[in-house]
């Protein structure tokens, strides 16, 4: 995409500008009016967070449906409006090449659905990437959308502060943790929510800078203290890591004054924001406690003249009013005067940088005092004081994040090209994991992109960006200074989310990904490059004339009424589903028949979704179990069949489909199940919590075959069982001593040890071969718990027995034991002359 060098007017560009404004139509303002309620509606819907479970998908669906019809509006918007005329267009059909990456993805995806899933999440980001280019052109237009965009984060803030006072209540928005007090607002992750709030602090600092009208200016500057206290209280270090680079990004789009301005806001700010932060936090603990001491379902909301809420309400008003005031009087009345004052400074090219500089100096003394011991760091509150001072890279979260970035490029390597497609992390990272850790996401929105959709997907999106980044940097500081910074909230808001999401997975918030790409299209809008494809191809002349022109509008209008009906269609299925598992957790007795209604009816709206294949197979083999129908047998096999070839790696229907067989007694098709699932999980998790591990029922099996083969006497068979149950013992061992070199401050994750069902599977087969000592080492692993368990006691039974097969004795293990269970001491006999 070269850009042509013949220099443009930017009187030009005002007047472009201008004449937008006055080109204003019904389908305009309903555009405007459907992105600003998209801003401050489906905010609400925990941002719409794509975190791989069907509790989600309802909202994200309606979103998609609204971006249908967005999408169907600017269609016919376009029909009258556009051409192929400057790089924001070009860049407006580039961006289908990102929903275009994930087709081409999900050829060869691990899942169907999560590849179908990302199509239709990426679609819609390119709805509102297009949307802004359309209607952003104009600077009404991107006035609009960027106060919309930092509005709806005002809003947020508020009702956090609604959440911590009592008059709200919503799951997760305050949270009390191990660490201390947290908030996470609407999106019930903290550190999405630093990310959030960044963005919309640094945009609220630079529209109060450069707003015109005072009432405006006076909005922000209040907004200044709530903003910080909420970041403060997130307790994100990567918020506050990443916090100096996003500043080094945005501040020499500043100028001189409004760079000293930046820092004097901000500290007048912080300034406040620490006076009540310790206040605010005690009364927000207290405060939360009442509201959820009983029922988390029915909380006891206070009034909003509840002596506690309206304390905290009147120290945060008072304060944030003050702070406000005090911010508009320097705005208003001296900011001018240091205007004129620094008007020589800013003859220097480098003039921009003078404090950016100063800044990287001043950031690095700055994290020197808060990391330590001193009077800075004292004046916070403890919480936010050890969050500050566990900021190091041998930091768990931080080793954590390096290890997941190095199995994602262990991934990588395998789907080089093209991706794994969407969801591909979260169904194959146990396949790839160096630990047994347990996370759905990469944790870096570039690595997780890379991973779904390859260097194809990777090239694509990093021409976007460089491409937009490039032209609107270039631009800015070609131009005058009065045309300057229409659009610098779009810049703020991307660079602040994605910057933060090299740590983070913010762009798994469908919501925040839209803003992102809504302020990458801003962005676009406002480039008035001409690319020299345009400029000099006079086949570009053919394509704005005639019916040719009407081509793009007609293809977004077809794109638009498949995203309606795809998300209708969703929609619907979620709603049945949703309906059968609402009849199966009521008190009443249910029929089966009226279980399964809503639920072939969620199948037939999304057939091959994997929750509700999963539900429904669950729910005939259970029907089989008790009446042993044939037919739901075979209906069974069907939905295990659709899920084997659209969901291969599916870990629900191993989990189903392993149950299924224990309960017939078909070990072998289970043992199968299992090797097929250790192929793909290289540390056995079960997903389900305190599931048993894939290794203890892999050498559970070949433990038990064997022992049916010996009884068949097939010795071959036996041995080669036994052979294989020992090998998995060994990996187990091997991988858990890899453990051991995990660096001193990274967790190991999930649980991996010897179970006591290892021991004794293994025991007792080195017992039966006569290796007393190996299975004396074995069972010693687990013969100290002596609980009443079954298990329990039948691993002390053949440790104690193995002994005496070596003339050895554990005198205070056997007298413990035969106090508690005196009927062993004959079965340890017993058991000591048969092996």
């Amino acid at each position: 995409m070269a850009t042509s060098s013949i220099p443009h007017s930017y009187k030009k560009d005002r007047e472009r500008g201008n004449k937008g404004d006055k080109d204003r139509s019904l389908l305009y303002w309903l555009s405007l009016a459907l992105i600003t309620v998209f801003l401050f509606v489906w905010l609400f819907q925990t941002g719409l967070f794509y975190g791989y479970t069907v509790q989600y998908e309802y909202a994200l669906n309606s979103a998609l449906f609204w971006a249908g019809i967005m999408l169907f509006v600017l269609s016919i918007y376009q029909a009258y409006h556009w051409k192929l005329t400057d790089v924001s267009d070009v860049l407006g059909l580039w961006i289908w090449t990102i929903p275009a990456a994930y087709i081409l993805a999900s050829v060869h995806a691990v899942s169907s659905h999560y590849a179908s899933s990302m199509i239709m999440l990426n679609v819609m980001y390119s709805i509102f990437f297009v949307l802004a280019v359309a209607f952003a052109k104009n600077k009404l237009g991107a006035r609009i959308i960027q106060n919309g965009i930092v509005l709806a984060g005002y809003v947020a803030v508020i009702y956090c502060f609604m959440n911590m006072f009592g008059n709200a209540y919503f799951r997760d928005a305050v949270m009390l943790s191990d660490q201390g007090l947290r908030l996470s607002s609407v999106f019930q992750y903290p550190n999405a929510y630093a990310a959030y709030l960044l963005a919309i602090l640094l945009s609220a600092l630079w529209l109060l800078m450069n707003e015109r009208k005072w009432y405006m200016v006076s909005i922000h500057a209040v907004m200044i203290v709530p903003l910080l206290v909420s970041f403060l209280l997130t307790l994100s270090r990567g918020g506050l890591v990443v916090l100096p680079l996003i500043a080094l990004a945005i501040l020499p789009f500043f100028r001189f004054a409004q760079q000293i301005c930046f820092f004097v806001y901000a500290m007048i700010g912080a300034v406040g924001a620490l006076l009540i932060l310790e206040p605010v936090r005690s009364i927000t603990t207290r405060i939360f406690q009442q509201v959820t001491a009983g029922d988390p379902l029915q909380p006891a909301l206070l009034s909003l003249f509840d002596s506690e809420s309206l304390k905290g309400w009147l120290i945060v008003g008072s304060v944030s009013i003050v702070v406000g005031l005090v911010i508009t009087v320097i705005q208003r009345y001296v900011v001018p005067k240091l205007e004129q004052r620094t008007l020589a400074i800013n003859k220097y090219r480098i003039a921009n940088l003078f404090i950016p500089i100063i800044l990287i100096v001043a950031g690095l003394f700055g994290a020197i005092l808060l990391s330590g011991n001193n009077f800075v760091s004292r004046l916070l509150p403890v919480e936010l004081q050890t969050r500050l001072q566990s900021i190091n890279f041998q930091q768990h979260s931080v080793l954590e994040r390096l290890t997941m970035y190095k199995d994602s490029m262990k991934l990588v390597s395998d789907y080089p090209i093209t991706g794994a497609g969407g969801g591909a992390w979260t169904i194959l990272y146990q396949q790839y994991q160096n630990n047994p850790y347990i996370v759905k996401q990469v944790h870096n929105f570039f690595l997780q992109y890379w991973v779904e959709t390859g260097l194809i997907g990777l090239l694509v999106l990093t021409a976007l960006l460089i491409a937009i980044y490039y032209l609107y940097i270039r631009q800015y500081f070609k131009q005058n200074i009065e045309d300057r910074g229409s659009y610098q909230v779009f810049y703020i808001v991307s660079v602040s989310i994605l910057i933060h999401s090299l740590l983070d997975f913010e762009m798994s918030y469908a919501y925040l990904a839209s803003v992102v790409f809504l302020s990458l299209g801003g962005l676009a809008a406002g480039l008035r490059f001409v690319p020299s494809l345009i400029k000099e191809k006079t086949w570009i002349g053919r394509i704005n004339q005639g019916k040719t022109r009407l081509i793009y509008p007609l293809l977004i209008g077809i794109v638009s009424i498949v995203v309606m009906v795809s998300g209708l269609k969703e929609l619907n299925g979620n709603r049945q589903y949703m309906a059968t598992l609402e009849k199966l957790q009521s008190s009443e007795q249910v029929r089966f028949e009226d279980v399964m209604k809503p639920m072939n009816a969620a199948l037939a709206a999304t057939p091959a979704h994997p929750d509700y294949v999963n539900l429904k197979l669950s729910l005939l083999y259970q029907a089989y179990n008790q009446s042993k129908n044939a037919n739901m047998y075979e209906e069974a096999k069907t939905y295990l069949e659709l899920l084997k070839q659209k969901e291969p790696y599916n870990k629900e229907s191993l989990e189903t489909e392993y149950n299924q067989y224990i309960t017939e007694g078909k070990l072998n098709e289970a043992l199968a199940v299992t090797e097929r699932n250790l192929r793909n999980n290289s540390w056995g998790i079960n997903i389900r919590p305190g599931g048993q591990n894939w290794y203890e029922r892999a050498i559970g099996l070949y433990a038990e075959l064997g022992d049916r083969a010996r009884t068949d006497n097939n010795k071959e068979l036996n041995g080669k069982l036994w052979n294989q149950a020992v090998e998995t013992y060994q990996q187990v061992l091997i991988r858990k001593e890899s453990l051991k070199s995990l660096p001193k401050g990274q967790m190991q994750g999930e649980p991996f040890d010897v179970t006591p069902g290892i021991s004794l599977a293994i025991g007792k087969i080195f017992a039966e071969r006569q290796d007393y000592k190996g299975a004396v080492d074995v069972l010693r692993v687990n013969a100290g718990l002596q609980s009443d368990a079954p298990i329990s006691r039948m691993i002390v039974r053949w440790y104690l027995a193995a002994l005496q097969k070596l003339g050895q004795n554990d005198q205070q293990t056997y007298d413990a034991y035969i106090a508690k269970f005196p009927e062993e001491k004959s079965e340890i006999a017993k058991l000591a002359a048969s092996i």
